[in-house]
């Protein structure tokens, strides 16, 4: 097997790894070197194992490597030599780092550096800058090499003797610090935004800037428009500087011109941010509310178009905050028998799913999620060319956008040229078949551990994944824990912290090797309500404090689901 860092990745145990490093530990300290008996079941338990923090190395699926960290007295080594600390520079704060231990086929160096890397990474958060260790006499040349000082007498047994070292800080980044930059690589990103980049996305990202009138720009946008197309079956696109937020704004300012009624979707933080819109905006509407993760039925907008007389039906196609995914379908069936047109936030679907905005008036969605580009560029699909807006500010004037050569503003080339990479070097059909899959194992490993996403079946969109954590348990406490491991998830935003919710995404250039090993980390800090975060895998971290969890913001009560609540804004005059 190939041992170069591309192949081999250096995290945080999960509860999951603890049969191949029980394995690993029985092969190294019981079969190659004779400190412990050798067991009929090949797996030899460390009598520290429960208050360790193990660090490890993959290859693959493979565990390949493996050290223990302990920051807290009484360390092992003061059984065998209890005055060792005579014998340390004055001054440190110390920790003991045991089991360290490398397959054979992994013997090359590579992943003992990465091993020693990252807990030089380890112990700079924890505010540790020197460790003892028992390094067997077999490798004290190769110790020594990383920097370790001997003290004090042998320890150990005749078969199996152990030299007490020490090794500094500044010792051990002297010989592992080529090593330390991709020990602090940014962690594996499941975010629904920043995403992950492509290489040809990241290529364009350090080209020239060239001119937004410039044969490239042109170039750039026209790929984007023709990708575009094909992507949702849109008839126009309109490319912007901006957010998704600008985006719904120029869907607004076209809803506003144009006149009528709306009645707006409203069962997340999205859907309340278009209600909001559309106040703004001064649209007369109803919002048609359902509880947070819940659909809202074809039945009840037919209720409210009907009652109102409405013009528009404005929804989120993936409503981000919850992972709902809406069925276009009946929006439009509904449209279609009162004569109104349908509006879609598609700022999370288009680019994770199979999206047909064919008979959708307006669309919007963005750069930087699920298309694999950086944040940025808004998108507005249209079904027709509208006249100008007179009255709406000149940025958000759609015609603007889709006439002429459909750049009446600067925009930045780098931006512009990212978003045209991402999506032409994209097999489209294979990425929504990877996500899928992703998906699949994502939630199959979360229900063997007996967590239930917040959102399940066919309602729950592919590329976005709520979970409701149990009491007592606070959204940043399990973020923070997940990075540590090397995994991003989200868990910022306030309507996720408020609810007690965290949630996984597959957008961008996701690493789908790591969407098992992110599954189980996260499956063992949520199924296990009174272990500490991080359980033996993230030692010394505190118990999750109390935290008063709005219940019913998490859970949904059913009875809840026998109403809409409908709130209506209306224009004066």
């Amino acid at each position: 097997m190939s041992n170069t860092l591309a192949t081999v990745r250096f995290d945080l145990a999960t509860a999951r790894d603890f049969d191949a490093i029980r394995r690993l530990n029985h092969r190294t300290f019981a079969e190659e070197i004779p400190q412990h008996a050798v067991r009929g079941d090949g797996r030899l338990v460390d009598r520290f194992e429960s208050d360790s923090l193990f660090i490890v190395a993959r290859a693959g699926t493979d565990l390949v490597g493996m050290l223990s960290l302990r920051p807290h007295r009484p360390f092992s080594l003061e059984s065998k030599l209890p005055d060792f600390t005579r014998y340390l520079p004055p001054g440190r704060r110390i920790c003991e780092v045991r089991l360290l231990s490398v397959a054979p086929s992994h013997r090359q160096g590579l992943v003992l550096r990465g091993l020693l890397a990252r807990l030089v990474r380890e112990c700079d958060t924890r505010g540790l800058d020197l460790a003892v260790m028992s390094a067997t006499t077999r490798q004290l040349r190769l110790y020594k090499h990383l920097g370790c000082v001997p003290f004090g007498h042998l320890v150990g047994s005749s078969g199996a003797q152990f030299q007490p070292m020490y090794v500094t800080r500044e010792a051990l980044v002297e010989r592992v610090g080529a090593l330390l930059d991709a020990a602090h690589a940014d962690p594996r990103c499941f975010l629904t935004g920043p995403v992950t980049l492509s290489a040809p996305v990241r290529a364009r990202l350090s080209a020239p800037l060239t001119s937004h009138r410039g044969s490239e720009f042109a170039a750039d946008c026209a790929t984007i428009r023709d990708g575009m197309r094909a992507l949702t079956g849109a008839r126009h696109i309109a490319v912007l500087a901006g957010s998704g937020t600008l985006a719904n704004d120029v869907v607004a300012a076209q809803i506003a011109s144009r006149g009528g009624r709306a009645v707006i979707l409203a069962n997340g933080e999205f859907g309340e941010r278009l209600v909001n819109h559309a106040e703004r905006h001064g649209i007369p509407h109803v919002a048609v509310r359902r509880p947070w993760g819940t659909m809202i039925d074809a039945d009840a907008v037919r209720q409210a178009v009907r009652r109102t007389g409405a013009s528009w039906i404005w929804a989120t196609h993936c409503e981000t905050s919850t992972g709902v995914l809406v069925d276009i379908a009946p929006l439009q069936s509904v449209g279609r028998e009162f004569g109104a047109r349908v509006a879609l936030d598609a700022a999370s679907s288009v680019g994770t799913v199979a999206t047909d905005f064919e008979g959708v008036a307006l669309a919007s969605t963005v750069s930087g999620k699920g298309l694999g580009a950086v944040a940025g560029v808004a998108i507005v699909c249209a079904d027709e060319v509208p006249r100008p807006c007179a009255t709406a500010p000149r940025a958000i004037d759609l015609a603007s956008y889709l006439t002429g050569d459909g750049v009446p503003f600067t925009q930045s080339s780098l931006l512009v040229g990212a978003l045209a990479s991402a999506i032409g070097s994209t097999d489209w059909p294979q990425r929504f078949a990877t996500i899928s899959a992703a998906n699949a194992l994502l939630r199959s490993r979360m229900h063997s551990a007996g967590v239930a996403a917040l959102v399940s079946g066919a309602t729950a969109a592919p590329a976005v994944t709520t979970w409701v954590l149990p009491a007592r348990r606070q959204s940043a406490d399990i973020g923070a824990a997940m990075e540590r491991m090397g995994f991003q998830i989200s868990w910022h935003s306030p309507y996720l912290r408020e609810r007690g919710w965290v949630q996984t995404a597959l957008m961008g250039a996701f690493e789908a090797d790591a969407v098992g090993p992110m599954a189980d980390a996260l499956a063992d800090l949520l199924a296990d309500e009174t272990a500490s975060v991080g359980g033996t895998a993230v030692f010394g971290q505190r118990r999750v404090g109390a935290h008063a969890v709005d219940e019913g913001a998490s859970r949904v009560d059913p009875k809840l689901l026998e109403h809409i609540r409908e709130v209506g804004t209306h224009r004066p005059g």
